[in-house]
């Protein structure tokens, strides 16, 4: 009988130790890349991930209702133009500007968020490890591709380009998404994404340091960063030759130590909405850096 005991104990620890080995479950969604693999006849040379920003002001659904507008207007088709120029094939990926996957009210569609982009990224660096990798961002969408590599200090862009970065009404729209999250999962990352405006202190000088968002912020895994700001509008200004927006970025972009190696900024003759569309100043100024830098 002794041995009996002594058995089943030994099976016990065996099962515990087995249960307390178990992987915790996932927050990740399963990457989606390789269901687009359709789009291209083979491995791409470069995969272009997109994240538009918000759904505008007034919208009241944000994040809920923000959605992948990048693609209908043409925007990402004309930045993938310029690598095609190169040369190389382009595989477009694309997000809206919120955390979880989700359908949009506005688009009608499933759209892809921020922690789909994670997941995509992380299977393309691991999967094709000779393919490209470029970010890019429009308004509130900037936000997230900085803070995927300000979650990741070891993942790397070839280009990380900006269109208008705004951080205004970015954090107080998500914050219930990442209070969700965290409390069902914890924070899986180094830094609290949720808290991404005023976050990064560089020192301008000795004798003073400026808090800077994480959109303005060229981590280190970028090698290149084409910044467009759009028009400074004054409010005289709105509705004069199709002028609609207050709204842009003013801030130029810097390295964690101030530097500003690898970065390019350019101030458009459009305004926030009006610097999306081929033709446009802004998506003229980033083809023309994209040939003259080519692939580092």
């Amino acid at each position: 009988m002794k041995k009996v005991y002594a058995l089943l104990s030994v099976l016990l620890l065996v099962w515990l130790a087995a249960c307390s080995q178990a992987p915790a479950p996932s927050y990740r969604p399963e990457a989606r890349v390789q269901q687009e693999m359709g789009l291209v006849q083979s491995v791409p040379d470069v995969v272009l991930f997109a994240v538009s920003g918000r759904c505008g002001v007034p919208c009241d659904g944000a994040p809920d209702d923000n959605y992948d507008y990048l693609t209908d207007r043409g925007t990402t088709a004309a930045v993938a133009q310029a690598f095609q120029s190169l040369g190389r094939s382009v595989l477009v990926v694309a997000y809206s500007s919120h955390l979880f996957n989700h359908t949009s009210s506005i688009s009608g569609e499933y759209e892809y968020g921020f922690l789909q982009l994670e997941a995509d990224f992380d299977w393309v660096r691991r999967n094709w490890p000779n393919t490209r990798r470029v970010l890019l961002g429009h308004s509130h969408g900037t936000n997230w591709t900085h803070n995927l590599l300000r979650a990741h200090p070891d993942w790397t862009v070839d280009y990380l380009i900006d269109l208008d970065g705004i951080c205004a009404l970015w954090e107080d729209d998500n914050a219930s998404d990442f209070d969700y999250f965290y409390s069902t999962y914890g924070n899986p990352w180094p830094v609290d994404l949720s808290k991404s405006c005023d976050v990064e202190p560089i020192e301008k000088y000795w004798w003073w340091t400026s808090y800077y968002n994480a959109k303005d912020v060229a981590y280190w895994g970028a090698t290149y960063n084409l910044e467009v700001q759009s028009a400074r509008l004054l409010a005289s200004d709105v509705g004069a030759e199709g002028n609609t927006s207050l709204v842009f970025d003013y801030t130029d972009n810097v390295r964690l130590d101030n530097s500003t190696g690898g970065i390019r900024t350019f101030v458009a003759d459009e305004d926030h909405n009006g610097i999306t569309y081929p033709g446009s100043s802004a998506l003229d100024w980033i083809a023309s850096q994209i040939a003259e830098l080519g692939m580092p």
